[in-house]
């Protein structure tokens, strides 16, 4: 299966236009829910059932769409089902203060549940880079290394 490069491992200048990150944010929104890419996109994900996180959050641990424009992003689901909907799936930079970059979804997540994934992407930015990046740690190291730093993943 071929997978689109215009917004995956994007390549560009830090100083992007505004508009054009978005128009590239939509493109990767629009692609990733399309039911045709629904076993073609590949993710690792941390279920809520078995973390103490409040929403599912998604990986990029291939190396396929870690970028978006100059933003390494992961995915978190905004309602607090326990499936993974990849409808209900917006992007997050992974940065030292981390943004929503998607503004205009409805969000059903409280904001201290928000706070709480933001805290996990502080923590563990270099882990997330890490496992995204061509998998240069593997993830029973990256369990490891989370678990070391106080998120719990296991059975609850």
């Amino acid at each position: 299966m071929a997978r689109p490069n215009l917004f995956i491992k994007c390549k560009i200048k830090i100083s992007i236009k505004r508009r054009i990150m978005k128009k590239w944010i939509k493109r990767f929104v629009k692609y990733y829910r399309s039911p045709s890419n629904e076993f073609g996109f590949m993710v690792f994900s941390l279920n809520k059932k078995w973390t103490y996180f409040p929403a599912n959050i998604l990986i990029d641990d291939g190396g396929l769409w870690t970028n978006i424009g100059n933003k390494k992003i992961i995915l978190f689901q905004i309602n607090n089902n326990e499936n993974i909907d990849f409808n209900n799936i917006i992007p997050m930079s992974i940065e030292n203060e981390p943004e929503i970059l998607i503004i205009n979804e409805r969000v059903c997540l409280k904001l201290s549940e928000i706070e709480q994934i933001k805290y996990f992407v502080k923590n563990c930015q270099e882990e997330l880079i890490l496992i995204g990046d061509n998998q240069k740690i593997d993830h029973l190291e990256f369990f490891e290394k989370i678990k070391n730093k106080g998120f719990h993943y296991g059975k609850k």
